[in-house]
């Protein structure tokens, strides 16, 4: 019996993604996995105070980053998917590119700015001073990324594993930073950051060459330099305030709640975090198909974005059981501080199905080009979940963070579901 004609590109296509989903997992567990070794290995060695100026610093440098890729990885990607799916040359394409790299470019320099405005203005530790020094090109080389570009093309585990080398490198260099003094840690952990960031984009360009698409440039037009600014700084708006929420939940907890609780909710948080994380690579990797489904039937429902991403949905449901059974076990097992945090965990895991239901319906928006409403969901999800938190964290103690996350992503799904009808209805002539 002879397959249809379609199975075998089907077939292809779903060996692809998995492909793409093995890399990204991979990417994630050789860079943070890289970086959650030495770590410990510094906890073991007690060097407490470098482990605590580097995860500070370091921390802060990845917001960097997140600040300038300013949710372009999304948009860069859904836009070359519809040049694609819609014939577009390649001088578009790569237009494209260079117009999201201006955004990006502006935002870099804001942060070079205040960079350099700390350096001459405040008095800082000699760990700090250089590090800046040292980090700070990582942000204006981040500008020229090409993750987004690889996503577009349904190439998102090649940027997923370039995506590891800053961490890497910068995980190397504070194996081998324990002896020094601070102003030499500080410069060489921050050189490393710098570099690995560097090395990450040449990585990418080469991969894109590998693919056929070698580096070109094309003069940027007026009208989509201005879409690029209204586009992803209605990203940027969105992303900053869920950059800020956990940490706005460990202020509320050490306020109210103590050193116990905290603990508690970092622990938790890392665990959940992580499979929400590996849920949202699998949305990564259908969103190229999601954007085309789209423009082929503006009119696609909140049900028909959800089935084509069935996979991160499935990921999501099976972490939230996992962490379940595992939190059974270690309940019936272990004692003290493992049995309170699992007791926990046993509880907020259901939070990392709902935040995925949640997120795959603002990847519709976000294939719709509806960047406004996404962030608008976004905000007000955060603003009612830190406000419900502060009001009473007194009451429910550290159940409330479980709450409040369930209230973040209620409010994520009601409004996302009401503007995808809405778009769907506009699409179709329909109105409510």
């Amino acid at each position: 019996m002879s397959a249809s004609p379609g199975s075998a590109p089907s077939q292809q296509g779903a060996f692809r993604r998995l492909v793409n989903l093995g890399m990204l997992i991979g990417g994630f567990g050789l860079g943070q996995g890289s970086i959650f070794l030495v770590q410990t290995w510094l906890v073991a060695t007690g060097e407490t105070g470098l482990l605590a100026l580097f995860g500070t610093h370091f921390s802060f440098a990845i917001l960097g980053i997140v600040a300038v890729e300013a949710g372009s990885l999304t948009i860069l990607s859904a836009e070359i998917a519809r040049q694609l799916h819609a014939g577009g040359s390649r001088t578009g394409v790569w237009r494209v590119y260079w117009e999201t790299t201006a955004f990006r470019l502006s935002v870099a320099l804001v942060l070079l700015l205040a960079g350099g405005g700390a350096l001459q203005f405040w008095p800082l530790p000699d760990f700090s001073r250089a590090y800046l020094v040292w980090s700070l090109p990582a942000l204006f080389l981040w500008a020229f990324n090409a993750a987004g570009f690889l996503d577009g093309l349904q190439k998102s585990g090649i940027s997923g594993l370039t995506g590891s080398i800053a961490y890497i490198s910068s995980a190397a260099t504070l194996f081998m930073a324990r002896d020094l003094t601070p102003a030499e840690a500080g410069a060489w952990t921050g050189a490393a950051f710098s570099l690995g960031y560097l090395l990450t984009i040449l990585a990418q360009f080469i991969a894109l060459a590998a693919s056929g698409w070698r580096p070109a440039w094309a003069k940027p037009s007026a009208q989509g330099v201005r879409r690029a600014f209204i586009e992803e700084g209605s990203m940027l708006a969105g992303l900053l305030p869920g950059q800020l929420y956990f940490r706005a939940q460990l202020a509320i907890a050490a306020l109210f709640l103590g050193n116990n609780a905290t603990a508690i909710l970092v622990y938790s948080k890392q665990i959940v975090g992580a499979a929400s994380q590996v849920a949202g690579f699998a949305r990564r990797i259908e969103f190229p198909r999601l954007v085309q489904a789209v423009a082929g039937n503006p009119a696609l429902d909140a049900r028909a974005t959800l089935r084509i991403q069935r996979p991160s949905l499935a990921i999501a449901a099976a972490f939230t059981m996992l962490i379940v059974a595992t939190a059974l076990v270690v309940i019936r097992l272990a004692n003290g501080f493992a049995v309170e945090a699992w007791a926990f965990l046993a509880i907020f895991a259901v939070t990392v199905l709902s935040e995925s239901v949640g997120q795959a319906l603002v990847q519709g928006l976000f294939a719709a080009s509806r960047y406004h409403a996404a962030a608008a969901a976004r905000i007000l999800a955060v603003a009612f979940a830190v406000v419900f938190g502060y009001l009473f964290v007194g009451m429910v103690g550290v159940h409330v963070f479980v709450l409040s996350d369930l209230l973040s992503h209620a409010i994520v799904i009601t409004l996302s579901l009401r503007w995808l009808r809405k778009a769907a209805h506009g699409a179709t002539g329909k109105h409510d």
